[in-house]
């Protein structure tokens, strides 16, 4: 596999800054008409990385994204008058990647709401770590197969 760096990818030139793309998101999350939605950010195993996680339909849903990797960090590179090192800018792309993702699965979510199932969450399969449970797409075949008993109406 051929790694894309973000310099090369889509929307490596924005300057919509991260809270924008975070509010865009939050937005069209009401419109769609889930509930409790939460947006958190931080750092894990040195990655930075968004979380955010909602209700729908009687379903928790998660999506997280982080941003892609820098062939050149620590580069400094002007974008709208604005200097960031290309770290710093990799979260900007990751914002708009994040807006445009969400939108394309809430539009065909809207059509077929199935279109949300990997990114629903199955608290019958977490581990007894304690944390977040897995959703469905984490699940290897087997532990799918095990939880779908437990899988809300809107999948059965």
């Amino acid at each position: 596999m051929t790694i894309r760096f973000a310099e090369e990818a889509n929307y490596w030139d924005t300057t919509v800054h991260p809270a924008r793309s975070q509010g865009e998101i939050t937005e069209m999350l009401d419109e769609f008409g889930a509930e409790s939605v939460m947006v958190a950010q931080g750092k894990s195993g040195g990655r930075f990385a968004w979380l955010v996680r909602f209700q729908w339909n009687g379903a928790n849903y998660r999506f997280a994204f982080t941003p892609l990797e820098c062939r050149t960090p620590s580069k400094l590179t002007a974008f709208g008058g604005k200097r960031r090192e290309h770290i710093e800018q990799a979260r900007y792309q990751m914002g708009r990647i994040a807006v445009h993702f969400v939108k394309a699965i809430l539009t065909a979510a809207e059509a077929q709401p199935h279109a949300l199932f990997g990114f629903m969450e199955l608290p019958a399969a977490a581990t007894r770590s304690g944390g977040i449970p897995p959703v469905a797409a984490e699940l290897d075949v087997s532990a799918l197969i095990s939880a779908a008993p437990l899988l809300p109406e809107i999948v059965n």
